[in-house]
């Protein structure tokens, strides 16, 4: 009997996770196509940015509201929405992938389908599994889930290069379909709780928030948007998402519940996964630009450049949450974040001749660092809570993180657009006006990181103090 639950478990595990892989590894497998897009399509690299961008943006406006979704059609039912756009949109794609204004639909519409599956995703393992365990399952999702942007751009690169852009999105239909039946089959109807009011002000507020200050972050870089508008929407979006925030904390069952940013242990894993993912996708927007543009690295080669982060993710995920299991010492957490730091910042120092050999080992490194703090600091966090609170708990990390990474990837485009140009002007070979940008992104990603290891020490020592506390319990 034991053996038919363990079995039951472990293929709603492989049923969630397949679907949500498939989503991440395709959207990272994008990522390193924006040097093709901008050829292509024949627009420009800001124009080209928001292909990524979109994915998230859709993703953070959709978390938000997955919660009211859960309330009335339950966690199975919300799920196999999301893998149900997955997979019609996919084809969709594959179909008129000729089209740039059906990729930028598509890309949209993926990352509706992750705003739905990827919070949801913990949520029904934390269900299934119990608290002792969770380090290892955690493990496994974030496994999973942390290996596909690693994985991704050598798969991206090898489609683009020997394939078509069409075969991006036919590749998603089988996974999509699969994880559809399994979810269908093995995951425990639940029923709906219908205890959310669906007020549409709120929801307005909300995507007016999240997409005035995008559009405002967009305009800085085109010359045709005179500066005060750009400035105007940046400030309007900044202020309604402040209203979204106080309306929304009066409400008994708001669209997030930003009181539990109270708990100070939560708040602070919340600040690091957002700080980290923001790092994590800037990476993979400066990287490829780097290989591709300044070191002249073929789309393939700039892919498999990404193998020895995947390798080392997966690895070190797994021992990562297999330490929080063990309640030691989470000090494995601030080394993880070092190196992840050192990794980036050597690329705003290293010569342009420089080994590929010691690429690899810096790309290694920081593969190490992403497994041994992403994954434990989100099951640190959610642990802090009540069980009750998890759902809640993992939206609003969730939503606060990919907002971050899409602004951070904004940021990024924009910035690298106007700073190379800024450098052509005052004499600088393009080439060389591209490096010295893209050393400037990567110097100040890597100095984010290392802005987190004052949090990461206050986990440890919180961690520390409640195993100190669960033993003495026990001795009474």
């Amino acid at each position: 009997m034991k053996m038919l639950i363990n079995l039951k478990k472990h293929t709603v595990l492989f049923a969630i996770l397949i679907g949500a892989f498939s989503l991440v590894l395709t959207n990272s497998a994008f990522n390193i196509l924006l040097p093709n897009f901008v050829e292509m399509y024949n627009i420009s690299t800001v124009y080209g940015g928001w292909i990524i961008a979109l994915y998230l943006l859709a993703m953070t406006i959709t978390m938000p509201l997955t919660a009211c979704i859960v309330d009335r059609l339950g966690r199975k039912k919300t799920y196999i929405l999301g893998i149900g756009l997955y997979g019609v949109f996919s084809i969709i794609g594959g179909i008129f992938s000729q089209y740039v204004q059906t990729i930028l639909i598509v890309r949209f519409m993926h990352g509706v389908s992750a705003g739905l599956m990827i919070p949801l995703s913990l949520v029904l393992l934390f269900d299934i599994y119990s608290k002792e365990v969770r380090g290892k399952v955690t493990g496994a999702w974030g496994m999973l889930l942390t290996i596909a942007p690693a994985v991704g751009p050598t798969f991206g690169g090898f489609i683009i290069q020997f394939g078509e852009m069409k075969h991006l999105f036919w590749i998603n239909v089988p996974f999509a379909l699969l994880s559809l039946i399994l979810c269908y089959r093995q995951i425990t109807p639940d029923t709906p709780a219908h205890r959310k009011t669906i007020r549409l002000q709120g929801i307005g507020l909300m995507v007016l928030g999240v997409g005035g200050l995008s559009l405002g972050i967009q305009m800085v870089s085109n010359q045709t948007f005179p500066g005060w508008a750009a400035s105007a929407l940046l400030i309007l979006g900044a202020v309604i998402l402040v209203r979204f925030i106080q309306l929304e904390d009066r409400q008994k069952e708001p669209l997030i519940r930003f009181r539990l940013l109270q708990n100070p242990v939560y708040a602070a894993s919340v600040i690091m996964s957002a700080v980290h993912a923001s790092v994590m996708f800037g990476v993979i927007f400066i990287l490829p630009l780097m290989f591709q543009e300044v070191f002249d690295l073929s789309p393939s080669l700039t892919g498999v450049l990404f193998i020895p982060t995947a390798i080392c993710t997966s690895l070190f995920v797994w021992i990562g949450g297999n330490l929080i299991d063990s309640g030691k010492s989470m000090r494995f957490i601030v080394y993880g974040i070092g190196l992840i730091a050192i990794s980036i910042l050597f690329f705003a120092f290293i010569p342009k001749g420089v080994p590929l050999i010691l690429i690899f080992i810096l790309m290694a490194g920081r593969g190490i660092g992403v497994g041994l703090s992403n994954m434990p600091v989100t099951t640190i966090g959610l642990n802090s809570l009540k069980d009750d609170d998890l759902h809640e708990g993992s939206t609003l990390s969730n939503t606060i993180k990919r907002l971050a990474s899409s602004f951070s990837v904004i940021l990024l485009s924009v910035y690298y657009d106007i700073r190379w140009h800024m450098i052509i002007q005052s004499g600088e070979r393009p080439e060389l006006a591209k490096w010295i940008a893209l050393k400037e992104e990567s110097l100040m990603l890597g100095v984010c990181m290392l802005l987190t290891l004052p949090l990461a020490s206050f986990l440890n020592r919180s961690k520390v103090n409640e195993g100190v506390e669960n033993v003495r319990k026990k001795t009474i």
